[in-house]
């Protein structure tokens, strides 16, 4: 249940790095990027990996008092980040380009949204 619940909280998550302006309206011109089934879970693999190391390090910055101990964790986190759109094929900007388009575009939401409660139900490996 806590999967799923944590799977549709991700397509919310979309809506909310779109709407607190982490991504910019010229992200969306680039819009030739081929959306198959393939590359959404592609896609959302890393989209939940990137969830999951984001949690962590909020969980160790919590833990830590003293400005070394969270700059060493947040280098730790974007190493993290590098590594798993690295594995997945993707550069932040491409990242970020699905990100808008899956906020954009219904159907595509729709798939991503269906890519993502399989991928949670299944328990498949997000990193």
């Amino acid at each position: 249940m806590n999967m799923l619940r944590r799977a549709l909280e991700t397509g919310a998550a979309l809506v909310v790095l779109l709407m607190v302006g982490t991504l910019t309206p010229t992200a969306a011109q680039g819009q030739d990027v081929e959306l198959d089934r393939d590359r959404i879970t592609q896609f959302a693999k890393a989209h939940m990996g990137l969830n999951d190391v984001r949690d962590e390090f909020h969980g160790k910055v919590g833990r830590v008092h003293d400005e070394v101990g969270r700059t060493q964790a947040r280098k730790e986190m974007l190493a993290q980040v590098a590594q798993i759109l690295e594995g997945h094929e993707l550069t932040q900007e491409l990242y970020d380009e699905i990100t808008l388009i899956i906020s954009l575009d219904a159907d595509t939401r729709a798939m991503f949204e269906e890519v993502t409660l399989e991928l949670a139900e299944t328990g498949t490996s997000t990193r």
